[in-house]
């Protein structure tokens, strides 16, 4: 493979993330059609603390948490205490600048907005230019990738604002260092609240929902007396997978991929997970001197044999989950009150559960309380594992 001209579409974590590696061998563009990174916000920005180290990154990080309650209107709560604080808030337009910083030669261009993409043309307003890869990663939007790889993604929208607080109740976090989750048939019908300290009286609050989600958000604010100020966010996938996430010469990350958390809606660390799968391929074919179609042919077979079905299991089980819980949500939180459970990763839930099922097990088994087992969806130390199990 010789030195090849890339494009990449879209200038978040995912494609920021891909430019930093692959500028290390190719010329590489990024199309972004905001004027500025990381604006408008999109997400809480929650992730394990130890996924940054494994991808290499330092960006700045808001705050760090110990504790994530979840509890209901009742004040009805289950504790996890991650002990070395392995939650951690990132300051997304901080992290969008810190990778910006580190493409190397790659270049940025900002406020172009990509038109359309057929096989390796991408075309904006002012250009019009075939390049040898291009590389979607939009997020949840799928403007583009719906007309190249179709699939139905299951989403709720999800609307939150920062804003202060001098309230004291049962869903107030009761330090800077605990995150609450709010699971009630009152306030979200198909998924949850949440309320993140980012320091004394400043909160970071939210919801999602399949339907009337403004209407919920601003009742959200009224029981915390909340502040309002402007509110963001957006679609956030929770179920579905393409069948694939090549087409000729195109590849997809990220979220418009279906590399999210079904049970959380979480794409931070799962995005730039995919861009490290796919910038690995491309190594992996370079130093056997494949082709660039070569290099997609091996992302594309790693995701169909190691990830499609677990993302497709996990969107499903999370569907159950929720379907579950708005039919039965008040029995477990009454069943599993007060309870404390210590565990140690973020993103693994299934040590969670196992831990909550020790603490109460007749109650547990009673209301089959579940947060669904939801390791990464690629394990990061794996996929240089994964691309030499497919080269056979």
């Amino acid at each position: 493979m010789r030195e090849s001209d890339v494009a990449i579409i879209g200038a978040g974590p995912s494609g920021l993330y891909l430019a930093r590696e692959l500028s290390k061998i190719m010329n590489v563009v990024i199309f972004e059609e905001d004027k500025e990174l990381g604006l408008p916000p999109h997400c809480t920005g929650l992730v394990n603390a130890d996924s940054l180290k494994v991808l290499n990154i330092s960006p700045p990080i808001i705050n760090s948490y110990r504790y994530v309650r979840i509890t209901d209107l009742e004040g009805n709560s289950i504790t996890f205490d991650f002990k070395r604080k392995a939650v951690a808030m990132l300051d997304r337009p901080g992290l969008e600048n810190y990778l910006a910083d580190e493409l190397g030669s790659a270049s940025l261009a900002l406020g172009e907005r990509v038109l359309d993409v057929r096989r390796g043309t991408v075309r904006t307003k002012t250009r019009e230019t075939t390049y040898d890869l291009v590389a979607i990663a939009e997020g949840s939007g799928m403007s583009l990738t719906k007309n190249l790889i179709p699939w139905k993604p299951t989403y709720v929208y999800g609307v939150q604002t920062d804003t202060t607080s001098h309230e004291s109740n049962a869903l107030m976090p009761r330090d800077v260092d605990e995150v609450v989750v709010v699971f009630d048939r009152r306030l979200s019908n198909h998924f949850f609240a949440w309320i993140v300290p980012r320091d004394n009286h400043e909160l970071r609050i939210g919801i999602a929902d399949d339907a009337n989600t403004w209407v919920k958000f601003i009742g959200l604010l009224k029981i915390i007396g909340a502040r309002y100020y402007k509110p963001f966010g957006g679609k956030v996938i929770i179920g579905g997978s393409p069948n694939d996430v090549t087409t000729n010469n195109v590849a997809v990350i990220g979220d418009a991929a279906g590399f999210v958390k079904p049970t959380t809606g979480g794409g931070i660390i799962m995005g730039m997970l995919s861009a490290k799968l796919l910038a690995e391929s491309i190594y992996s074919a370079v130093k056997v001197g494949l082709q660039v179609s070569d290099a997609l042919s091996i992302y594309n077979m790693v995701f169909r044999k190691f990830i499609r079905r677990k993302i497709r299991a996990l969107g499903g089980a999370s569907s159950t989950l929720h379907l579950m819980m708005n039919s039965s949500l008040s029995e477990v939180m009454r069943s599993m009150n007060a309870v404390n459970v210590d565990t140690y990763d973020y993103d693994n839930h299934v040590d969670a559960i196992l831990r909550t099922a020790m603490k109460r097990p007749w109650a547990f088994a009673k209301v089959v309380f579940s947060i669904i087992g939801e390791l990464s969806l690629v394990e990061p130390n794996r996929i240089s594992e994964l691309i030499r199990e497919v080269l056979g």
